[in-house]
């Protein structure tokens, strides 16, 4: 009987000091997962879309007026979507829809990639610097969700300028 004592303390031991390890590499996981590929990208200088270039500079997107809004040939809708500052875009299955709010509850037009990406450069952001709110229902497609931010990202909105929402939206 004593003779399997010590081979039941060292195998409790060595699942123990595994177990610890296991766990040592799944925290050091999740504290550089955020790290990124150290590839500088993040630094990069931003570039925004050639027509919103030429129409506004990006230095003084970010204090267009209202009547600056629709001199640009934005409809009243758009301007309402732009309103708050945060462009809402709502992802249904492969198609796009812009939030319209009023004082009660919000309507979501549709609207075309391009269209979407001309209106984020217009967004001036919230305070944390949230430009583009995305939305999506349960029968969004992870490839238009993949879509519209390659599509925000080629125009020079940062991923820190985008917010999605992790409930879906009925």
């Amino acid at each position: 009987m004593n003779s399997k004592r010590p081979g039941v303390v060292k195998s409790t031991v060595r699942a123990a000091t595994g177990g610890g390890i296991v766990v040592a590499a799944l925290l050091a996981l999740m504290f550089f997962r955020g790290a990124g590929s150290g590839t500088g990208d993040s630094n990069s200088p931003n570039t925004a879309p050639s027509m919103v270039a030429t129409e506004f500079p990006s230095d003084t997107a970010e204090n267009l007026t209202e009547a600056q809004l629709a001199a640009a040939g934005l409809t009243p809708d758009e301007q309402k979507a732009l309103s708050d500052h945060v462009l809402s875009i709502l992802i249904d299955e492969h198609d796009y829809l812009i939030g319209i709010s009023d004082d009660a509850n919000t309507v979501y037009h549709p609207c075309d990639i391009e269209r979407l990406v001309e209106l984020a450069g217009h967004a001036k952001g919230d305070s944390n610097g949230i430009r583009v709110r995305i939305l999506q229902r349960e029968s969004a497609r992870p490839s238009a969700e993949e879509k519209l931010k390659l599509a925000l990202a080629s125009a020079g909105i940062d991923v820190d300028a985008l917010y999605q929402q992790s409930e879906f939206v009925p």
